[in-house]
């Protein structure tokens, strides 16, 4: 007797995702948020901030990265816990984003 398959194809996609992300190293993990990410910076008017010497004011849009970071340290993503949250937020921070 086979499994019943229970879940909708929206639910299958969504739970596909879920296990890739559950899947990668911490590296992926990183990278495919700065790929998430880069649209956004795109059309945000900080973008020049990235031409800026290191030494000028970090970027004025971490809203957005510190939203990402606090829904990810509350569990928002299953998958991700507090030490991934912290290796990223320590990353973002070397890379003057936060």
């Amino acid at each position: 007797m086979s499994k019943k398959k229970n879940k909708t194809p929206e639910e299958r996609a969504i739970h596909e995702e879920a296990v890739r992300l559950r899947k990668m190293t911490d590296k992926q993990l990183v990278e495919q948020f700065h790929r998430a990410a880069e649209p956004e910076m795109v059309n945000s008017p900080s973008h020049k901030a990235e031409e800026a010497p290191k030494d000028a004011m970090p970027n004025e849009n971490t809203s957005a990265i510190q939203k990402l970071l606090t829904a990810l340290s509350k569990g928002e993503c299953k998958g991700i816990k507090g030490a991934t949250v912290y290796k990223i937020s320590q990353f973002a921070a070397e890379k003057g984003l936060l």
